[in-house]
């Protein structure tokens, strides 16, 4: 677990101090762990600087695009030059360029200005006395935002795995927050009750939320609050959902609310309008309106052509899910020499289960609930799901 106990340390002035010395304007920085995006944040805004924001994914083409002056190592202090002019920030004033995951193609950088991340708080007087948890990965969007926001609210921030949170030796939160992948995997591996962390809010977003993932929650945290979170790096927070049920309510089917923005379903992919009277463009998410609340099932270019049909993978994990043995699933292809692709599926049980049966069972709940082409033909009880980087659930076979 690494944890930003103190938020103003002098490793931050000497930082801000090397780079003003330098006089550049627009760097490139690399962000590993969640200490050294903390430390880039509150030692680069006051000097307005451009900062792009480099994660293990970023490719050097990508990076090449914005011809940063110089690439800042904040775990060494060390500045190599890359030989370019300060042509890549577009003249913008300061704020970071952050790079989208990339699901379905090319990660893309979106620039955000510093105001707009730290919603007019000074990092540098903000004083505040609660404690934040974060399992994003601190290169992504989400990260990014989620320690922007402890930055103003908080005294210490801890950044966590799933096993950090779940034997967190009885420790109290103000706020969690991490992907759905991330609270599925902190529900499994829970400890005792005196070790189990206090959490008065859950906050997660990246991916889709199912019923069953809430009662997880429920039952192994038992928060005050539970945040759902739709929101994208290009477009920022788009809905919040505090109901506690899977899904966002209809009222963010072309209603603008607090976000400014609205959704829509066209031909089962969920559209959005960044402000009224703006077009509704498409986020590439496949969706659907079921049981009175909007549904997003994942992207709609991760799909499995099994032999002419196409099966969306989330969709198919989300039905898994309900069985009430499948803490979490995940759904990929298998190659096939008959129809180009079958459905494979990785699944995660409860501790202490009979393994073939719980197959046995999840294979006659496929029979139940999904149409042939979707149900897994081969079914797998693994001890957790992977992750990628991103903290999302990892991809592919």
């Amino acid at each position: 677990m690494a944890t930003s106990d103190d938020l103003s340390g002098q490793r931050i002035a000497r930082l801000r101090d090397a780079v003003a010395a330098t006089g550049l304007r627009h760097l490139a920085v690399e962000v590993t762990a969640g200490p050294d995006l903390v430390v880039a944040l509150r030692a680069l805004r006051p000097l307005d600087a451009s900062v792009v924001v480099v994660g293990p994914t970023t490719a050097a083409s990508a990076l090449a695009d914005l011809r940063p002056q110089a690439v800042l190592d904040v775990t060494t202090g060390r500045i190599r030059p890359t030989g370019h002019a300060d042509q890549g920030s577009g003249g913008r004033p300061g704020g970071l360029w952050i790079f989208s995951s990339g699901t379905t193609g090319t990660p893309k950088p979106t620039y955000w200005p510093w105001q707009d991340l730290s919603r007019g708080v000074d990092w540098d007087t903000a004083h505040g006395d609660e404690r934040w948890g974060i399992g994003y990965a601190p290169f992504t969007y989400a990260g990014v935002q989620a320690v922007s926001q402890a930055l103003g609210r908080a005294g210490r921030v801890d950044f966590l795995t799933p096993t950090d949170l779940a034997v967190g030796t009885g420790a109290r939160y103000d706020v969690v927050a991490g992907t759905p992948s991330f609270w599925r995997m902190a529900a499994l591996h829970r400890g005792t009750d005196a070790a189990r962390p206090r959490v008065h809010t859950v906050s997660m977003g990246g991916e889709p939320v199912d019923a069953h993932l809430l009662q997880l929650i429920e039952s192994a945290f038992a928060p005050q609050r539970v945040l759902q979170i739709y929101a994208s790096t290009e477009l920022g927070r788009i809905a919040t959902v505090t109901d506690g049920l899977p899904g966002l309510p209809l009222s963010v089917l072309d209603g603008y609310g607090q976000t400014g923005k609205a959704l829509a379903v066209r031909d089962g992919e969920l559209l959005v309008s960044s402000a009224p009277g703006a077009p509704y463009l498409p986020t590439g998410d496949a969706a659907v309106v079921r049981d009175g609340r909007l549904h997003v099932l994942g992207r709609r270019g991760e799909v499995i052509n099994v032999g002419g049909v196409k099966v969306v993978p989330g969709h198919v994990a989300r039905l898994l899910q309900e069985h009430p043995e499948v803490v979490a699933a995940r759904v990929y292809p298998v190659r096939s020499s008959v129809l180009g692709a079958v459905v494979g599926a990785d699944i995660v049980t409860l501790p202490g289960t009979d393994r073939d049966l719980v197959v046995q069972r999840v294979r006659a709940h496929a029979r139940r609930v999904l149409a042939p082409a979707e149900q897994p033909r081969r079914v797998t009880v693994v001890d957790e799901i992977p992750m990628a980087l991103s903290g999302k659930a990892a991809r592919g076979e």
